[in-house]
């Protein structure tokens, strides 16, 4: 082991792989996998109606969530490693917020199909 991974070995981070969250916390990639499952759950129960575009735009929307959630959590985590060293580089969390706010726009678009998706089911239904 070199004298840097030793020092790296150290840091709060490294501390924190090792050690896992504290108590009644639970990791970002975990967090997000249960809210998916518990999304698909109660999507299984009114899929019934849904076309299959829905289902593939309700897929998309689960998988761009959990991207959101992880990008969110990476964006402050830099931004904690960087303030705790007192040398926080605003070019690294602007390309960081860069990239949430496309998630995040990408977010705003599929909720505008879904919108439509299910607006001309249930005007398509009625007729």
């Amino acid at each position: 082991m070199s004298a840097l991974d030793r020092i790296r070995s150290w840091s709060p981070r490294a501390r924190r792989r090792r050690e896992g969250p504290p108590p009644g916390l639970l990791p970002a990639d975990k967090l997000a996998a249960r809210a998916r499952r518990d999304a698909l759950r109660a999507g299984a129960g009114a899929a019934g109606g849904l076309s299959p575009a829905e289902h593939e735009l309700l897929a998309r929307r689960e998988r761009l969530t959990e991207r959101f959630a992880l990008l969110q959590a990476d964006l402050g985590g830099v931004f904690y490693e960087m303030a705790i060293r007192d040398h926080v580089v605003m070019d690294v969390l602007t390309r960081k917020a860069a990239e949430l706010q496309r998630v995040d726009a990408g977010l705003q678009q599929l909720e505008r199909e879904l919108w439509v998706a299910r607006t001309h089911r249930t005007n398509g239904a009625g007729a």
